[in-house]
């Protein structure tokens, strides 16, 4: 499902080797890691990170992160892991959520193996609000997963600063 407030694009690279746990974590709950704001993303771990997280409200906030510990499902005659996302932003350090778009992605990834290591990025449009500091929450579900162990939850910080004006003899004119 695409949406005009952001876009998701789950790519999927299928390995037949163990997921690997984040140093520290020894705990086997589904959890989003490696949540980041970038500059560009190309695929599984190939992304350029954006300094200072910096954006004006005309450009696209792009995040990019990776599930961890889900469940896959049979189907068919090979297996799936299945994803919903909702996404929010918040003015940073307050609750009150600003914008939000329930339903942002429905995704399935489907192989013969068991899909393992997976990526997600969203695109999200920054509209509409004035320079500040904000958060954006990722809020990602594992549809294959029990309802009480199936929601993880990921924030990043951004800052939206103000468009820079071109100067004297520069542009149209």
């Amino acid at each position: 499902m695409v949406s005009t407030l952001a876009r998701s694009i789950l790519l999927a690279v299928l390995a037949q080797s163990a997921v690997v746990q984040a140093p520290g974590t020894d705990d086997d709950s589904f959890r989003i890691e490696g949540a980041v704001v970038c500059r560009s993303i190309t695929g599984f771990e190939d992304y350029e990170v954006l300094p200072g997280a910096e954006l004006t409200s005309d450009e696209k906030l792009h995040v990019y992160y990776r599930p961890r510990n889900y469940q896959t499902a049979p189907k068919g005659h090979g297996f799936a892991a299945h994803f919903t996302q909702d996404g929010q932003i918040r003015a940073a350090g307050k609750k009150k959520v600003l914008l939000r778009k329930a339903g942002l992605m429905d995704y399935e990834a489907v192989s013969r193996d068991r899909p393992e290591n997976l990526c997600i990025q969203n695109e999200v449009s920054l509209k509409g609000l004035p320079p500040g500091e904000y958060e954006y929450d990722v809020i990602l579900r594992d549809e294959n997963a029990p309802r009480e162990k199936r929601t993880a939850t990921a924030t990043v910080k951004f800052r939206v600063v103000p468009a820079k004006r071109p100067e004297r003899g520069e542009g149209p004119g």
